[in-house]
């Protein structure tokens, strides 16, 4: 008897004591509440370490949604979400650690997302899982057409200007001077193409170019893992992404650079067009590469336009860059349209 009433006099403080000790302890969900500020070294994505200058303002928001459950909502952080709010399961894993994790995939945009993390004394660490299902995902080469000469072509408009001059007082209607002039511009890139073996719209959201030949060393390292995309489905559109340290670091005029594309996959081809705005980068490229076309580049193409002399070539030539004079003209309406096939 003595030793019962031992026992219950040491068990009734504590029990007595219980509830307030339990009621102190906040859920997992309800202490890791709040607003992050990500630092470096602190985020994955895909398996690779991000460096946060490239995303700056970024950010991760948890909140409570009962005692075991949060909201995980993203700022600023994947290329085409602004904020992305997800739902996440948490865990007590030690004194002052918690971890939070997502059931399943978020699918949105062509894209399934994951996201897991953990919380220790106010620093997150954060893990995602990104990755593509887009119609623009794979591997694709350029298509050529039936006269061997790439599948690329410029389509302009303008209301002022319906004839190309010649000379000697004739002139050309700018439909057949726009025929010419696509002819010249496939006659001068496909040449250019022959050691591309590939592009890789890879699953996590790199482009990967494999090329076959020569190519500069300060290019070389742009191949793989730097050049970025995003899929805006709803617009049928493809945006192509380099980050701010990236542009900054080669000195690029717009940082950070992205611009898009339409699309429209047919089969095997992908079709990619690209507006004015987004044109104006290949424009340059396209003018320089047929002004640079030689009568002998012409005659290797098989000569496109037919049998001409070399006089004749050089008259087509100037038209052609006559076109491009008026591509600069703020009435002129272009774009330019490139396609590619499964590989």
């Amino acid at each position: 008897m003595h030793t019962f009433r031992n026992i219950l006099s040491f068990l009734l403080p504590v029990l007595t004591a219980l509830p307030l000790l339990t009621g102190c302890q906040s859920s997992p969900a309800a202490a890791i509440e709040g607003e992050y500020t990500l630092s470096a070294q602190s985020v994955q994505i895909n398996g690779v370490i991000v460096n946060i200058v490239d995303w700056p303002g970024s950010s991760v928001t948890l909140s409570a949604m009962d005692d075991e459950n949060v909201t995980v909502e993203t700022d600023s952080l994947l290329l085409g979400f602004d904020r992305l709010t997800v739902t996440a399961s948490t865990f007590r894993e030690s004194r002052g650690k918690y971890t939070f994790t997502t059931s399943g995939p978020y699918s949105a945009n062509d894209r399934e997302i994951s996201l897991s993390g953990s919380v220790r004394d106010g620093n997150m660490s954060l893990s995602i899982t990104d990755m593509y299902q887009s119609p623009v995902t794979g591997r694709w080469e350029p298509a050529y057409g039936e006269d061997g000469l790439a599948l690329v072509s410029v389509d302009f408009s303008n209301p002022l200007i319906q004839d190309i001059p010649l000379g000697d007082g004739e002139t050309l209607p700018l439909d057949s001077a726009l025929t010419m002039l696509n002819v010249l511009i496939r006659s001068s890139i496909t040449p250019m193409l022959e050691d591309l073996d590939g592009i890789d719209m890879g699953r996590t959201g790199y482009i990967g170019i494999s090329w076959k030949g020569e190519i500069s060393p300060g290019l070389e390292p742009v191949l793989h893992d730097v050049i970025q995309y995003w899929p805006e489905p709803d617009a049928s559109r493809v945006h192509i992404y380099l980050r701010r340290t990236i542009t900054e670091g080669i000195g690029l005029p717009v940082s950070p650079l992205d611009f898009a594309l339409a699309y429209s996959v047919s089969g095997e081809l992908l079709t990619l067009r690209a507006d004015q705005d987004a044109s104006a980068p290949l424009t340059e490229l396209l003018v320089s590469a047929v002004q640079d076309l030689t009568y002998r580049d012409y005659v290797e193409a098989g000569s496109p336009l037919g049998g001409m002399t070399e006089e004749e070539f050089d008259r087509f030539r100037t038209t052609a860059s006559m076109l491009a004079a008026v591509l600069g003209m703020p009435e002129t309406e272009y774009s330019i349209e490139i396609i590619l096939k499964t590989k």
